[in-house]
């Protein structure tokens, strides 16, 4: 795929899912994923590391490329081998939680980056990136069930009712 269809698709990608949460995270967070993931029959790890892997990839991975692309000097073949590592190995827990159209447009990314022949493009390709993976992360948040963690509160906190008030 070229870089500008690339660009393209990811913003598209970025626009059909800003309203509407993607089929394939409502089916996460209902745990009824055909793979049957989690361990013991449960769910939570699942939504839980799904997450976390969304998370770091829109807030930590993709921004650091981003960064890297604005530093003088910086080793193209490098930063692509990183890529592929690093951004790949998330594509690989996307598909793995059931996120497998996220997995795809991941490891679109990988492919097209390591085609790129400049800094300016690769940074130019990651910023698409990173507004659909950003979206993918906000509704894999919205997912995650944040109220079991108020059975966790440090002490002095206080417990929250199913109000969600404090008391």
């Amino acid at each position: 795929m070229a870089l500008d269809e690339a660009v393209e698709l990811f913003h598209r990608e970025r626009d059909a899912i800003w309203l509407k949460q993607p089929d394939e995270i409502a089916v996460l967070a209902r745990g009824t994923s055909p793979r049957g993931i989690g361990s013991r029959g449960q769910y939570l790890t699942p939504i839980m590391f799904a997450e976390g892997a969304a998370r770091s990839l829109a807030d930590e991975t993709l921004w650091v490329i981003a960064i890297l692309c604005d530093r003088e000097g910086i080793d193209l073949p490098t930063v692509k081998a990183v890529i592929a590592e690093m951004v790949g190995r998330k594509a690989g827990f996307f598909e793995l939680f059931g996120l497998e159209h996220a997995a795809h447009i991941v490891r679109l990314y990988v492919e097209v980056a390591g085609e790129v022949d400049d800094v300016a493009e690769l940074k130019r390709l990651t910023e698409a990136m990173i507004g659909y993976v950003n979206r993918v992360h906000v509704w894999v948040d919205a997912a995650f069930p944040w109220g079991v963690c108020s059975g966790y509160m440090r002490a002095g906190y206080g417990r929250r009712g199913a109000d969600g008030m404090e008391r």
